[in-house]
């Protein structure tokens, strides 16, 4: 009986070394982007893919924490251009909400994250002088490495899809890196 007691406590003991705190999270972000909007798929459709860059900005919260899981949700704002390819230049806007998985352990040096979200974007693809406003969703995968207490860097890869003017969706991709201020 005394080494069934002995496991538990000894099983206590390293899930609370390797979780972490299971109070809530929320952080605010800033991030290079770089993003690229595909052919769409559309049939019979011509239009070509092009690229952008800027920023993203949100905020994060964990409003569940499950040992070492964090369930939350995410909001983000994207802002990208380029100028000179094209004469309106590549514009893409988007807003996106959705729910928020992350992993957090002292065991690992990093937080692994998921996302999926849902939302809009209105973008020119480069050959309008205005944009067009559709429904979005995408899929972010990244890393969050403490640089400082409550600083993270942050790495992310997005994939998803927007809504195209000629019926069809176009193919979105983006690539961030930057910073996460965390307040709690």
């Amino acid at each position: 009986m005394q080494r069934s007691w002995a496991a538990i406590l000894v099983v206590v003991v390293a899930l609370g070394v390797g979780c972490g705190s299971a109070r809530a999270q929320t952080g605010l972000y800033a991030m290079f982007s770089g993003g690229f909007v595909g052919s769409s798929v559309a049939p019979n459709a011509t239009q070509p893919s092009y690229s952008q860059f800027g920023g993203t900005f949100g905020l994060y919260s964990t409003l569940l924490p499950l040992g070492p899981l964090r369930l939350g949700m995410d909001g983000r704002y994207t802002i990208e251009s380029s100028g000179g390819s094209t004469p309106y230049g590549n514009q893409l806007q988007s807003g996106l909400f959705g729910p928020r998985l992350a992993f957090f352990s002292h065991l690992i040096p990093f937080s692994p994250y998921v996302q999926l979200e849902i939302g809009g974007a209105s973008t020119n693809y480069g050959r309008f002088p205005s944009r067009s406003t559709s429904f979005a969703y995408q899929a972010q995968f990244g890393l969050d490495d403490t640089i400082f207490p409550h600083l993270d860097a942050r790495v992310e890869y997005g994939i998803g899809t927007i809504g195209s003017d000629i019926g069809g969706r176009e193919g979105l991709q983006q690539i961030s890196g930057g910073l996460v201020f965390r307040f709690f």
